[in-house]
């Protein structure tokens, strides 16, 4: 559960707070969240083999990012937020933990939903960290 609560300080930053306000969750927003809003999952998270045992073992993590937004121009500037909180992290420190390095990875398709007219698109990025 590391890298979720790491993410979750990093993304704790007045810029994406005034984007979204509190309407950021991990996984799934309450019912009936109105847009924008933001949503963020781990993927993935495994140890790395660390072979000098006098240093603290090191994870792995994928983390998704999800901005839900009534227009793409609103994803797109939630992105640029977050990229800022997240992309080319080195060496810091959140939620009492020592992030490695954070960097952008995959960046996929923009979407509407035919439903509620809400955009969204996913951005993935490569957290490592000391767990």
């Amino acid at each position: 559960m590391n890298a979720e609560i790491i993410v979750g300080a990093l993304l704790n930053v007045p810029e994406i707070t005034a984007l979204v306000g509190q309407k950021r969750a991990l996984s799934q927003l309450p019912t009936n969240t109105k847009p924008p809003a933001l949503v963020y999952q781990v993927i993935d998270s495994v140890p790395m083999p660390n072979v000098n045992f006098s240093e603290p073992a090191m994870a792995r993590a994928r983390v998704q990012i999800n901005p839900l937004a009534m227009t793409i121009a609103e994803v797109k500037s939630i992105h640029a937020a977050v990229r800022n909180a997240l992309d080319f992290k080195h060496q810091v420190l959140a939620a009492g933990k020592t992030v490695i390095s954070c960097r952008l990875d995959i960046q996929g398709v923009a979407q509407k939903d035919p439903e509620t007219d809400i955009w969204t698109q996913s951005v993935d990025y490569v957290l490592r960290y000391y767990e």
